[in-house]
């Protein structure tokens, strides 16, 4: 009767060491499986937040082609406004003190 109760309880001593690691590899792979779900939205979201920036960059860079291009004009509108001063100037000059 001792040998069939020493019979059971190593029965259960194994199989419930085979259900621990039973359950325990069902956690790890349910966990495992989570965690590439959550990469994959936080590598999605990482992504999106890229994109974001590299749109900003690209706005950026069309404001300032535009300012560039707003910049020479005035600088030639410039070059013509002094070139006009100048001769004012000269006939001015020419004015006041009567030569040529």
């Amino acid at each position: 009767m001792e040998e069939i109760g020493n019979w059971i309880a190593a029965a259960v001593a194994v199989i419930g060491g085979i259900c621990g690691i039973l359950f325990g590899w069902a956690g790890w792979r349910r966990e495992e499986k989570e965690e590439a779900r959550y990469g994959v939205k936080e590598d999605g979201q990482l992504l999106s937040d890229v994109g974001y920036i590299k749109s900003g960059v690209d706005d950026l860079k069309r404001r300032l082609e535009r300012q560039e291009e707003t910049n020479m004009e005035f600088q030639s509108r410039l070059s013509a406004v002094e070139a006009g001063v100048k001769q004012a100037h000269k006939r001015i000059d020419e004015l006041v003190h009567g030569t040529k």
